[in-house]
């Protein structure tokens, strides 16, 4: 369906205006964005908020860029927020790149 192709950028301060954004699009888009301002402004409960709220999809633009070890163990926290996707920096390299894969198994990753 073409309104999966929609990801909707959930860039505001709070909770309670992602909530009411999730509440308005859910029917109408397939996925929504939580960023950085988001999550440091309303905490990780966020994501669940937000599933309760509606949402189907959720894609973490977490911006992820530091030392492999640090990205894997990350990308195993972001993994039991239960995220559809979540974005790393590849000028982190190869090596972070493969460290964030090997440890997140959501839908869109698999072995090789």
């Amino acid at each position: 369906m073409s309104k999966d192709r929609i990801i909707v950028a959930l860039d505001v301060d709070s909770a309670e205006k992602a909530v009411e954004l999730v509440e308005l699009l859910k029917d109408d888009v397939g996925a929504f964005k939580v960023g950085l301002e988001l999550v440091n402004a309303a905490g990780l409960e966020v994501f669940d908020r937000i599933k309760a709220a509606g949402a189907r999809r959720v894609f973490y633009d977490s911006k992820l860029h530091d030392i492999p070890n640090t990205v894997a163990g990350a990308a195993r926290a972001i993994a039991r927020i239960g995220v559809w996707l979540f974005n790393v920096h590849c000028s982190g390299g190869l090596a972070m790149m493969k460290a964030a894969k090997g440890r997140f198994r959501g839908p869109r990753s698999r072995r090789r």
